[in-house]
């Protein structure tokens, strides 16, 4: 399929007299052999090309950038299928790619030639050698204070690429870094997110620590000498996302599911929670304009994150400091199965990453045949065994009564009361208690009875 757009771009461009090239991220994929579902290219009048491309195959076209001279449009073939067509920087091939930002991405290729497979690659910076010796070099010239946002990329690809940094790039880095902040929250946000979403991307938070930049996007991290917790924190958790078997915890697979769905909000939020102040067990409610009131919320607001990532990263720390609280005391006494319940529900958004980021908030992690008998990883496995098996398998049954049912067996109108019978009896099904209608509405009517005499 993609072979035949091409040969259909390349006639569409020869009609319009452009040469076009393919550039940068998409042949340094496919020289590296990675999946590659975009191809990029360079071609004077990009505009022209992509508008009419996106027409003739009735294909969404979104403009990336509409800067005059710079313009940039993507044309959607399919899900997770697009092209995106560049419009040249200078007047050759040549100076557009001086104009890049790193060797590893300043290659091209002329669409003929891409598709006859000569890879004849027009490569003016030894881009292939520092692909083949997994560098990260940036291009001469001021490449950072034109746009500071890629000294974070740098680390970006060192994290997705497992590459290193070269030694003049990082100098650089560490001169330049106070830069980043003229940069917009929405893009440090979404290259962040790229960063913390690959396999390993603690050495490369631990390289932006060392080279300041980590300090000019978070400086919250270096008050009161908090950095070195932050970083080891979020590397156990890293540890333990990667290897989620090695704490024993079951069911593996639900778990991983849930591990893997926002593994970069996970490792974010590990690495903020220090910033955090304990929670008291009075304050650890489900209040999400609370959520952006605290130090983590305000730090995450300011960088554009989503009212969503912000709850689920704040649900993460509250769960880890209500187990601090709580030193999870309740999970092998069975006459405390209340407390139990009580505790998933109050964290349940959180749970599963807030657990493994108590366990992760240790100096250092046990082994994988210590965390068999650490007190810490039986708690765990426990509160993980009864939300699974028990509290979500009861969850997605239909309620045995609803606020409805309330008002019209009961006679009364809704009052806070109604949550409080609502939840009692939830709790009770949950836990055995109760396992029928008729038994919800006798044990709703002893709550009822007993607030009426409470009140009087």
């Amino acid at each position: 399929m993609i072979e035949k757009h091409l040969q259909n771009i390349l006639r569409l461009s020869k009609s319009q007299k452009s040469k076009l090239y393919i550039v940068g991220g998409t042949l340094r994929d496919l020289i590296l052999a990675r999946q590659c579902s975009d191809f990029d290219f360079a071609v004077s009048g990009a505009s022209i090309l992509a508008t009419q491309y996106a027409h003739d195959t009735k294909s969404a076209l979104v403009p990336l950038d509409t800067t005059p001279g710079r313009e940039t449009f993507r044309v959607v073939i399919k899900k997770n299928v697009y092209f995106d067509f560049s419009e040249l920087q200078g007047s050759t091939i040549e100076s557009d790619l001086n104009q890049r930002d790193f060797s590893i991405n300043a290659l091209a290729i002329s669409l003929p030639n891409f598709i006859k497979g000569t890879k004849k690659y027009i490569d003016p910076h030894n881009g292939k050698d520092d692909m083949k010796n997994k560098v990260i070099r940036v291009l001469p010239g001021s490449i950072f204070s034109k746009d500071p946002l890629r000294m974070l990329r740098a680390f970006r690809f060192m994290s997705v690429l497992e590459f290193q940094i070269e030694s003049n790039t990082l100098k650089k880095i560490k001169t330049l870094h106070p830069k980043i902040n003229r940069v917009s929250p929405e893009r440090i946000w979404n290259e962040l997110n790229l960063l913390l979403n690959s396999k390993k991307a603690s050495p490369s938070i631990q390289a932006m620590d060392d080279s300041g930049l980590l300090k000019s996007i978070f400086p919250e991290l270096y008050k009161n000498e908090k950095t070195s917790s932050c970083l080891r924190i979020m590397n156990h958790v890293e540890n333990l996302i990667t290897n989620p078997k090695q704490i024993g915890a079951k069911p593996l697979t639900e778990i991983k599911k849930v591990l893997l769905k926002e593994p970069q909000l996970i490792r974010l939020g590990s690495m903020l929670h220090p910033l955090t102040k304990k929670y008291s067990t009075k304050k650890i409610v489900s209040n999400r304009k609370a959520n952006r009131k605290t130090k983590t919320g305000k730090i995450l607001a300011e960088l554009r994150a989503s009212n969503a990532d912000i709850d689920f990263i704040d649900a993460m720390i509250s769960c880890s400091h209500s187990v601090a609280n709580s030193k999870l005391k309740f999970t092998d006494n069975h006459s405390s199965r209340s407390k139990l319940y009580q505790f998933v529900h109050q964290n349940e958004q959180g749970l599963v990453p807030g657990l493994y980021l108590h366990l992760a908030n240790r100096l250092d992690l046990p082994t994988e045949k210590e965390w068999k008998t650490d007190p810490g990883a039986f708690a765990v496995r426990n509160i993980l065994d009864f939300f699974f098996k028990t509290y979500l398998h009861s969850k997605r049954k239909k309620p045995l009564l609803n606020g409805n049912d309330i008002q019209d067996i009961f006679k009364i109108k809704p009052s806070p009361t109604f949550a409080t019978i609502l939840y009692k009896i939830e709790e009770a099904r949950v836990l055995g208690v109760i396992n029928t209608r008729s038994q919800a509405i006798s044990f709703a009517k002893n709550i009822v009875l007993k607030t009426q005499k409470e009140k009087n």
